[in-house]
């Protein structure tokens, strides 16, 4: 009766009840199967629809922003985020002397190696908590220096400090900016810094802003791979490691860097990055 009222032939229906889905269907189909490979890899749960878009371009999924925020929420996907604690790691109630703040919030550099942001924060463990600090190039947001530690001291900075010094040669002038804590007023951290020719900012008391990009990384951080207590300072160390060594420098999506990855960025722009690089 529904196809003599349609005007259609049996055989049509038949053929019609049998076929695939339709492209748009199949589309979606591949699509959310795509995402839901990514989101299995490690630290990619976190992404959401706009840096998904850009990860699904990467591997050679076509699609838009607004088509892979509709496939996500019709499976039910969403980015994890990790419930909000917070201590304080910065101890501002110090005799040391403060630098100014040369940045006054204006997060743009012209270049690496023009600017390096820094900063504390803690990762729980079962042993206690362990600290790490990092330096950040404010133009690429590549992690150019870390350490972790079970204490909070100027030894945690300055080997920071350290590590970036080697691994970038940066030129005289560059501006290292940080909070107003004590382990970056102190004198083992300042004469650091004076011995290699950069130049010291400080954040305002207490403006979590004045480091809004440092403060991102360590969201990120928190997000993506610190979710869990780790068991020792050794296993914080590694967990670390494996972040800013094998995702967050070579392959997370950055959107102030049209979503590429910090060291993908480097290489893309023309300026050497080491000091007498032709």
């Amino acid at each position: 009766m529904l196809c003599r009222t349609l005007e259609v032939t049996r055989a049509a229906y038949y053929q019609f009840s049998r076929r695939d889905g339709t492209t748009t269907e199949q589309k979606e189909m591949q699509i959310t199967q795509a995402i839901k490979r990514i989101r299995l890899e490690r630290h990619h749960d976190a992404y959401g629809s706009p840096r998904m878009q850009r990860e699904l371009l990467k591997r050679g999924v076509q699609c838009s922003r607004n088509t892979v925020a509709k496939y996500m929420r019709k499976a039910g996907i969403q980015a994890n985020r990790r419930t909000k604690f917070r201590i304080s790691t910065t101890d501002s109630n110090h005799d040391h002397p403060v630098a100014e703040n040369l940045l006054k919030q204006n997060f743009w550099a012209q270049t690496i190696n023009q600017v390096w942001l820094t900063d504390i924060t803690y990762i729980p463990t079962k042993e206690g908590f362990s600290y790490l600090c990092a330096f950040v190039d404010l133009h690429s947001r590549k992690i150019v220096g870390w350490k972790t530690s079970r204490n909070i001291d100027s030894e945690l900075v300055v080997g920071a400090l350290d590590q970036a010094l080697v691994l970038r040669s940066p030129p005289t002038g560059l501006i290292v900016h940080s909070d107003r804590g004590s382990q970056f007023a102190s004198e083992h951290f300042r004469s650091r810094l004076t011995a290699n020719g950069l130049t010291q900012s400080m954040s305002r008391r207490g403006n979590c802003y004045d480091n809004a990009p440092m403060e991102s990384f360590f969201k990120s951080y928190k997000t993506e791979e610190a979710r869990q207590i780790y068991d020792t300072h050794e296993h914080a160390t590694r967990g670390v490691s494996e972040y800013i060594e094998c995702f967050y420098n070579p392959c997370r999506l950055h959107s102030s860097l049209g979503y590429q990855s910090p060291i993908d960025f480097e290489q893309s722009i023309e300026e050497p990055l080491f000091v007498g690089e032709s």
